[in-house]
């Protein structure tokens, strides 16, 4: 049976979707839109569909990845028309394209994830402040962040999970672009790095800034590439 790759962004209100309601969402939205999804077999049979990777509540997404096997081939720009008629504000079908044979799921695939994170500074900065600020935070052997787990505190060395790391200021507000570790292998959250970059100095309120993450990366057979394009 086809499997096929969509393409999808989730903004606006629609980034306080939980990862679960949008599994929900875009079942019901295959089902409205009369698009014929393979089942699972057992007692319990679900639609063969998987989003790549979670999206914490509250972060944009404006390149996400869904993969989904049908019971007949469609016309990828059938399928986008046909969901984005039933989908709501906020998630839009950007593209969608036949899945290659690959063996594993996106979700396993996933490696990496690229943010852009907007910050309103909270005072004048000039782009050497910003690059004494990431040049410090890179040069650290270990960044050491602590989390809630199972109701224990855990601390994680985040820094081997932060790939790329580079800012600029734009219009009073600082931009953070991030390349960071996501999935099986370990997960970086973007939140987690504003908190330290801010520790280390660059003017910014945390809770003001806003997070989109603009791409998923994993291994493409020839090393990482963006998994669409994998």
């Amino acid at each position: 049976m086809p499997k096929y790759k969509i393409m999808f962004a989730k903004t606006g209100m629609s980034r306080f979707i939980s990862h679960l309601d949008l599994s929900r969402l875009f079942e019901r939205a295959f089902r409205r839109a009369g698009l014929p999804m393979a089942f699972s077999k057992g007692f319990n049979p679900h639609p063969k569909m998987s989003i790549a990777a979670p999206l914490a509540v509250g972060i944009a997404g404006e390149r996400e990845l869904l993969e989904i096997e049908l019971t007949e081939e469609i016309n990828s720009g059938e399928i986008a028309r046909r969901l984005n008629e039933k989908l709501p504000e906020g998630v839009k079908v950007l593209a969608v394209q036949r899945a290659g044979e690959q063996k594993k799921s996106l979700m396993a695939l996933v490696e990496r994830a690229a943010y852009r994170i907007e910050c309103t500074a909270a005072e004048s900065v000039d782009q050497q402040e910003i690059d004494q600020v990431i040049g410090s935070l890179l040069n650290c052997s270990s960044i050491i962040v602590q989390r809630k787990v199972k109701n224990k505190i855990k601390e994680t060395d985040i820094r081997p999970g932060i790939w790329a790391l580079e800012g600029r200021v734009d219009n009073g507000n600082i931009i953070i672009e991030a390349e960071l570790s996501t999935g099986n292998k370990g997960t970086v959250r973007p939140e987690e790095l504003i908190k330290e970059l801010e520790k280390a100095g660059l003017p910014i309120n945390c809770a003001c800034c806003r997070i989109y993450r603009t791409g998923l990366y994993g291994d493409g057979g020839e090393g990482i590439k963006e998994l669409w394009q994998a």
